[in-house]
């Protein structure tokens, strides 16, 4: 019986196994379809031959269902179809198609605070794309995406599809800016060093209010990353080492008004530094020793992550600026329990040659004139020293908004490197405006039109004019600094110039010319220069005025020649650093004319970074006379001094006045001291402020004619402090200053506010 069962078991399965082998095969035969014929519907952009391009020669090949089905996958996948259908009558293939519509022309309602540009910037889609659904839902997120960047988290983007003919669709984005969320509060949690107050006066969001005007209150996400590294930067100056931030938050109020911001800290233990070594082949023990005072760390002092990152840069400025190239400072740092032990290993890599220097982001400025400033060249040893000193040189030019350098290895001499300098231009010329405000109510206005790289090729342009109610003075002048492509330059410029007193009863005019030659070699500068001039002077029947200006009624002509010696070490044209410059000019009248004398003028400027280059600190300096050979020196060849070298007075504010008007006359003798410190540290980051905070020292003195003269022999100093801001705007540099003085004569004139703005073309 058993037996039998197997027996039909086996027979069954026998049987439908047969049975599905048939039925597999009748399915393959009845899956061929026979199409003699295919219409195509709803296509009103699209050609039928690009619809049947997709599609097998249904006439010689074997259409199946396989067949089909890939046709429509191939068809959706143009991205030309939202709805594709087939059906087959008999032996008719009927393909109903509906198109996405090319879209027309879009949009945009409701931004005030986005334009149009901006947003056509950050969409996907472009006019004469095909509509697409999920590249317009990309569209929307990243307009509300752009919203969130400017505190606007409620903002609400819709839009609104305006089909036309032809399968066209207009696109109206339709937008509710919502109102602006911004930080209610910033929270800290686990900070037991530092008061809450400290660690928000260091990260760059701040909490809401009033006067915060500059978007530094605005709830940006990315932002939180920014002050998550501030923080870790301001608790590793100050020797912990371990801190960390656990969490960085931002959370949207109930109410919607705005976001509480949160940190939660582990500030973790301060580290002393026990013991600092350098490790190089490179010098002796007795220089590594010497070495180890200049580190900007000491033992015994608390880690700083600062001093550690400007010690190895001295490491590495100093092994350069002696001869030495590819130079790698790699520090060391070894925690036991709450001590530090810092190693700096220094080694050298092998000589190298330079093999290209390449230029980039130069489209204005000539090639030479970048090269020019290059102390190396194109098969010299490779010395970083001189490539520092050169980048120096080049930023000192004023042409460039930024320039660096990349080193890479030569594809053509293993021993050799290729040199990449990259600059950035910037507006070279410039149109520039200034107002003066005095006590007196004397308002001043100057204007200036100047190029600096005249045709990319790095001469110098300039018309100048300078309008006020007391003087006139127009310049026109051009300097061709590297004449014959050598450190030579040659100059000139024609001016002329009208003064008169405030009271109008005291004019003079002086016009003149003046040309030379100019030597440099490196950072050093010489400068001849000969200068004729003719001046006048009138005095009105009316006049009040009872001193003597040595040429009332005639013209006196001076003819002079100028000899300069100068040096210029500053890192940055428009925002120096750190570095010097000096001047010393002497000049010798008498080579014909009717003037004798000699003038000797030096000037000084410096400027040394304080907390790493959180702080600048300015020194000024300078000092002058003018002596004559016979007769005496008249009055438009002495000093006037004030205004923006001694800040708080009028521009001829101190010094010699007559006794009669109460008008300066100037001075034989002159010098001036000033103090400043400049930073943007505590204003907004996102504004480009800065304030600064100054002290001026400065007297002038002496004059051949003493007759209705007060103060002609008084050289005691005038002291002001004062202080000012300065910001870039969308019309030029701004600055503001604010000076009183301390010490003053009472004749002297103050004037306690300047502003000056200008802009680039």
């Amino acid at each position: 019986m058993m037996l039998n069962f197997f027996k039909n078991f086996i027979f069954i399965n026998k049987y439908l196994f047969i049975i599905g082998i048939l039925f597999k095969f009748s399915f393959s035969y009845a899956d061929q379809i026979d199409i003699k014929k295919v219409i195509i519907k709803g296509e009103k952009r699209l050609s039928e031959s690009f619809i049947l391009k997709y599609l097998p020669d249904y006439q010689s090949a074997i259409i199946n269902n396989d067949v089909l089905n890939k046709f429509t996958k191939d068809l959706y996948s143009t991205g030309m179809f939202s709805k594709i259908n087939l059906n087959i009558n008999n032996d008719i293939l009927e393909i109903n198609v509906e198109e996405y519509p090319v879209i027309n022309e879009i949009s945009f309602t409701g931004n005030d605070l986005l334009d149009n540009e901006t947003l056509k910037k950050i969409i996907s889609i472009n006019t004469r794309d095909v509509f697409n659904k999920s590249i317009l839902n990309d569209s929307l997120e990243n307009i509300k995406t752009e919203y969130q960047k400017i505190g606007r988290y409620l903002a609400e983007v819709t839009i609104k599809k305006v089909e036309i003919s032809e399968g066209r669709v207009n696109l109206i984005f339709e937008i509710i800016e919502g109102s602006l969320l911004v930080v209610k509060n910033i929270n800290f949690e686990g900070n037991k060093i530092f008061s809450n107050n400290e660690l928000k006066s260091n990260i760059s969001t701040k909490e809401d209010a009033w006067y915060k005007i500059f978007g530094s209150n605005k709830f940006i996400p990315e932002r939180l990353e920014y002050d998550k590294e501030k923080l870790r930067e301001f608790y590793n100056k100050r020797g912990y080492i371990d801190f960390n931030v656990k969490v960085a938050r931002g959370d949207l109020l109930p109410d919607l008004s705005g976001f509480n911001i949160n940190f939660i800290v582990s500030e973790g233990q301060r580290y002393t530094i026990k013991n600092i070594e350098i490790f190089t082949t490179l010098l002796d023990n007795k220089k590594n020793k010497s070495l180890l005072e200049e580190l900007f760390l000491k033992k015994g002092d608390f880690f700083n992550s600062k001093a550690l990152e400007e010690s190895q840069k001295f490491l590495i400025n100093y092994f350069e600026n002696n001869g030495y190239s590819f130079i790698r400072v790699v520090p060391s740092i070894k925690k036991s329990k709450n001590l530090v032990n810092i190693k700096f290993n220094i080694t050298e890599g092998n000589e190298k040659y330079v093999n290209k220097i390449i230029i980039h982001g130069n489209t204005r400025t000539k090639d030479s004139v970048i090269r020019r400033e290059l102390s190396l060249l194109e098969g010299d040893p490779f010395n970083k020293g001189k490539l520092n000193s050169s980048i120096k040189s080049i930023k000192r030019l004023g042409y460039f908004e930024f320039v660096n350098y990349k080193l890479q290895d030569s594809n053509t001499f293993n021993n050799s490197v290729d040199i990449l300098i990259n600059v950035k231009e910037m507006n070279t010329g410039s149109v520039s405006f200034g107002v003066g405000y005095s006590s007196l109510n004397d308002t001043s206005i100057n204007f200036g039109l100047k190029e600096r790289n005249f045709l990319g090729e790095g001469k110098k342009v300039n018309l100048t004019a300078n309008l006020s109610s007391q003087k006139t003075t127009y310049r026109v002048g051009i300097t061709e600094p590297y004449f014959l492509d050598r450190h030579l330059s040659l100059f000139g410029n024609v001016f002329d110039e009208q003064t008169e007193n405030s009271k109008g009863d005291v004019k003079s005019n002086s016009t003149g010319i003046d040309f030379g030659i100019g030597f440099k070699s490196s950072d050093l500068a010489q400068m001849l220069k000969y200068k004729f001039t003719t001046s006048e002077t009138t005095t009105s029947s009316s006049s009040t005025a009872s001193s003597i200006t040595g040429e009332e009624g005639i013209e006196i002509k001076t003819s002079s020649i100028t000899h300069s010696f100068s040096k210029d070490t500053i890192d940055s044209f428009f925002e120096p650093t750190t570095g010097y410059k000096w001047r010393f000019e002497n000049t010798l009248a008498g080579i014909g004319g009717d003037s004798n004398f000699y003038k000797s003028v030096f000037n000084i400027k410096t400027f040394y970074p304080i907390d790493y280059g959180e702080y600048i600190f300015g020194f000024k300096a300078g000092a002058g006379f003018v002596t004559a050979f016979k007769d005496k020196i008249t009055s438009s060849n002495r000093f006037l001094f004030g205004g923006k070298t001694l800040r708080g007075f009028d521009k001829a504010g101190i010094g010699p006045r007559d006794t009669g008007n109460n008008q300066a006359v100037g001075g034989n003798n002159y010098y001036n001291i000033s103090f400043e410190m400049k930073s943007d540290k505590f204003m907004p980051e996102d504004t480009g402020l800065k304030w600064f905070v100054f002290s001026d020292i400065g007297s002038l003195w002496g004059t051949d004619y003493k007759s209705g003269v007060q103060g002609f022999d008084d050289s005691q100093p005038r002291i002001t402090n004062g202080f000012g801001m300065s910001m870039s705007t969308p019309v030029g540099p701004l600055e503001m200053i604010w000076g009183f003085p301390l010490e003053s004569k009472d004749y002297d004139v103050e004037e306690n506010f300047q502003f000056s703005i200008g802009t680039s073309f």
